[in-house]
């Protein structure tokens, strides 16, 4: 009779080891379906996050339109050069409409002179300013009398949101 037991038993106790084995396999399935539910919810809740930053970037940092941008680039940098000590020279600047993107670009070639540490403190309030203004280049020429001004030629650019048709 506990022959006839032992061989009931075996087919129960194979059920039991698969049952454990498809319990064990959902329970890593649920862990992983857990997992994804955690990354994608990281995933939307970064990219809400970088869309809300990127609304206040254009609304409360970039100038609003390319009269704002000209005010930025030759009036601002105007007075800034003016605390400092520095001449403003003459500007000019190019507008450029950005393919494929809702921004344009705003690019003054500024002529200024000044002594060399006037030249660094001016320098170092536009690129530490509030405003968004970039330094593409700076070209220093110096006099033949080392204690003459400096002369340079400062190249900075700032983006605003494009108006189609508008230059």
């Amino acid at each position: 009779r506990a022959a006839g037991l032992q061989c009931r038993g075996r087919p129960m106790s194979r059920s039991v080891r698969s049952a454990d084995l498809r319990a064990s396999a959902a329970t890593l399935d649920a862990d992983a379906a857990a997992a994804e539910l955690t990354a994608a919810t990281t995933a939307r809740d970064g990219r809400d996050t970088a869309t809300r930053e990127l609304s206040v970037f254009y609304r409360d940092v970039l100038p609003e339109d390319i009269a704002a941008a000209r005010r930025l680039l030759q009036l601002r940098v105007a007075q800034l050069a003016r605390t400092h000590q520095i001449t403003f020279t003459r500007s000019a600047v190019a507008p450029e409409n950005l393919k494929g993107s809702a921004l344009a670009r705003l690019q003054a070639s500024i002529e200024l002179v000044g002594r060399y540490d006037d030249v660094r403190d001016f320098l170092y309030e536009l690129e530490t300013a509030d405003d968004f203004v970039v330094v593409d280049s700076i070209v220093l020429s110096e006099g033949e009398d080392t204690s003459a001004p400096l002369d340079f030629t400062l190249v900075v650019s700032t983006y605003y949101k494009a108006t189609p048709g508008v230059r």
